[in-house]
């Protein structure tokens, strides 16, 4: 009888890994901890967006940590699972930032608080 192959770590599920996923749902659930000001619901969200963004967006973090390390020679193994986290710590405050970005450019440029002086003619 053959031996059954080890559990791949590379599940994925509808297009995420779920190693970065979990990983991601981890730094969310910090992020929600760490802030006493958060209600529940706010702890929640932070956890479902920091798992959607470490999980769509690791892969291509952890390729530019990798060859920022590599310039610089540091040793490295597997740091996606730490890319992960990092981006699920950070995910609200990236998804928030995109928000308003997008929300400055569908509205132009902000109108000037002053009028512009005058010009001079010598």
């Amino acid at each position: 009888m053959q031996d059954i192959p080890p559990p791949s770590g590379n599940v994925v599920f509808l297009g995420v890994n779920l190693v970065h996923l979990a990983s991601g749902v981890a730094g969310g659930i910090v992020r929600g901890l760490i802030n006493p000001s958060y209600t529940w619901t706010a702890r929640i969200s932070s956890a479902v967006v920091g798992g959607l963004t470490a999980g769509y967006g690791t892969p291509a973090a952890a390729h530019i940590v990798r060859r920022w390390l590599e310039l610089w020679g540091y040793p490295f193994g597997n740091v996606e699972g730490s890319v992960g986290f990092l981006l699920g710590l950070c995910g609200m405050t990236i998804c928030d930032a995109i928000i308003r970005w997008a929300r400055r450019w569908r509205d132009g440029p902000p109108s000037a608080p002053l009028p512009p002086p005058p010009q001079r003619i010598c």
